[in-house]
């Protein structure tokens, strides 16, 4: 199963200047407990990597899509997303970033869920989650929540069975 996980404001929204424009404990604490069930194995884009500020992500197996050849401590280097992809099928999958991985994902037909934070505000991002919505159904969404001044709900979507 392969999953995406990501937190997006209403315009699909991720980032800014290379930074999340957000901090909600909740999510957080939602992202970790997910990522780190079914297998923990997580795939992530170098660019993304490159804002962690304490490295690989303890207690998962970290995969970072580079082109580059420089060994990353804690992380095994993935230069050929189609070929990780056919190792990894049949077996649990996060894909936790950036745009542009999940993008490929996507368009690679390799998505089976979305696991999304949805904020209810616009912050003028840079970098966005990719158009779902005619590959996904909804599947799960939460109430709406509120932490540190942001409003907030966590939803799941299934890959649109055709």
């Amino acid at each position: 199963m392969i999953r995406l996980i990501a937190a997006i404001d209403r315009q699909r929204g991720m980032a800014k200047k290379g930074l999340q424009p957000w901090f909600i404990p909740a999510d957080e604490a939602f992202f970790t407990e997910a990522t780190k069930s079914e297998g923990g194995i997580c795939l992530i884009g170098s660019t993304t990597f490159k804002t962690f500020q304490h490295g690989p992500l303890p207690e998962r197996q970290n995969y970072v899509l580079t082109h580059d050849e420089t060994s990353i401590e804690g992380a095994t280097l993935v230069h050929d997303l189609k070929q990780f992809m056919e190792d990894f099928r049949g077996k649990d999958v996060w894909i936790i970033g950036g745009a542009n991985v999940f993008a490929q994902v996507i368009d690679g037909d390799w998505a089976d869920e979305l696991y999304l934070t949805h904020i209810e505000a616009d912050f003028g991002c840079d970098q966005f989650f990719p158009d779902y919505s005619g590959d996904f159904e909804p599947a799960e969404q939460s109430e709406l929540q509120e932490q540190n001044g942001f409003i907030f709900s966590f939803a799941s979507y299934a890959k649109k069975v055709t």
